[in-house]
């Protein structure tokens, strides 16, 4: 079963939250769908790429935020491997701008400043949207330092991944977490697989299940250390929280299932 490895400097692909997932479900499906041997693909890929590939029989599952369009393209296997929580979004911004970000008392002041994106991600779509004023760039190793010109003002990231991203890409205190905003998005990170694969689509969805039902998901979320190390950073009871439309999110996400998401309040429950 062919993936692409997540790619995250040097950071051993076997740590990625989302590879432990895929993993663990497969492992609670063995019984009855059998053991399937992994292939990695130590190829850097972006989403749109990863797309391509899935559609091409190049690989055979991926992991990404959901759409329309991606879910026209692929079939996702609908049990949101973050529980909602990939559309929380907090912002980095330069040092040297922390007084002009303090100054902003509004979300439309806010709007008003430019968001750095990655140029396949739907969050470009969402934010634009809602009124945001986004710019695009192609890769994401670069874009801590592209955050460094006259160009960008932030940079929207997700709350389980900033913890990590920080210490990695900061290593010259050039940039510091915002501390005033909290955008938030109904959003869902699933699992795609190819649209003829429905062997595969019933074997992670079934492995899936048993983790959610277990509650082993919601354990594997708040404790991965990744997650764990941003969580603890973010003062989040504290911050002014902005709700962003989404038209992106498929009219099939299953919103209605309350075990499927967690919700602030649960995250500070957890996290304080």
């Amino acid at each position: 079963m062919r993936y692409v490895a997540p790619f995250f400097g040097n950071e051993d692909p076997e740590n990625s939250y989302y590879l432990q997932v895929f993993k663990r479900s497969l492992a609670l499906a063995e019984a009855e769908f059998g053991v399937v041997e992994l292939e990695p693909i130590n190829v850097p890929m972006l989403q749109g790429r990863q797309f391509r590939s899935l559609e091409n029989d190049q690989i055979d599952v991926m992991w990404s935020m959901t759409s329309r369009e991606r879910e026209n393209r692929a079939r996702a296997i609908r049990i949101p491997l973050t529980m909602g929580l990939i559309g929380y979004r907090v912002l980095v911004i330069k040092e040297s701008d922390k007084s002009k970000f303090a100054a902003l008392s509004t979300s439309e002041q806010l709007k008003k400043e430019t968001a750095l994106l990655g140029h396949d991600w739907p969050d470009i779509e969402i934010m634009k949207a809602n009124g945001f004023l986004v710019e695009a760039v192609s890769w994401h190793d670069s874009m801590y330092s592209l955050l460094g010109g006259k160009q960008f003002d932030y940079f929207p990231r997700g709350i389980l991944e900033i913890g990590q991203e920080l210490s990695f890409f900061n290593q010259g205190g050039h940039f510091i977490l915002e501390d005033k905003w909290l955008l938030k998005y109904p959003a869902a990170m699933y699992f795609f697989v190819h649209k003829d694969n429905e062997k595969l689509a019933q074997r992670l969805e079934a492995g899936l299940t048993k983790m959610l039902e277990s509650g082993e998901l919601r354990s594997m979320l708040l404790t991965h250390p990744s997650h764990h190390q941003g969580l603890q950073i973010l003062n989040l009871q504290s911050r002014t929280m902005v709700n962003l439309d989404n038209p992106l999110l498929p009219d099939q996400t299953p919103t209605l299932i309350p075990n499927y998401w967690l919700s602030l309040d649960d995250l500070l429950q957890n996290t304080y």
